[in-house]
C-alpha cells in the first residue's frame, strides 16, 4: 500500500494535520493498492478540490471551506468514499 498526497496552498501545519489524517484512516481499509489523493485550491474562489482514487475507484469534490477547517473535512469525506463510519477513527490526538 502506498499513499501519494499532493497537498497545495496550505501551511505545512495543515498540510501535516491532512497527512495524520490520511495515514490513520488507511489502517482501516483493508483494500489494496495505491491511494492518489489531491488537495488544491479551486479555481473558484474560496473553494478547495478534493481527488482521490483508491485502485480502481474516483472520486472528486469542491466545497467551501476555511483553510483551518481542511483537515476536519478531508476525513469526512474520505470517510463518506470509502464508505467508512465516523466511530472508526478515535478523536484522541488529533
Amino acid at each position: 500500500m502506498e499513499i501519494d498526497l499532493h497537498i497545495e496552498g496550505v501551511s505545512d501545519a495543515v498540510a501535516d494535520a491532512i497527512r495524520k489524517r490520511v495515514r490513520r484512516l488507511r489502517q482501516f481499509v483493508s483494500q489494496r493498492g495505491e491511494w492518489r489523493i489531491t488537495v488544491s485550491p479551486s479555481e473558484t474562489r474560496g473553494q478547495w478540490d478534493l481527488g482521490v482514487q483508491v485502485s480502481s475507484r474516483r472520486h472528486f469534490a469542491s466545497f467551501n471551506e476555511a483553510i483551518d477547517r481542511l483537515p476536519d473535512v478531508i476525513e469526512l469525506k474520505l470517510r463518506e468514499f470509502l464508505e467508512l463510519p465516523s466511530s472508526v477513527v478515535p478523536t484522541i490526538g488529533r
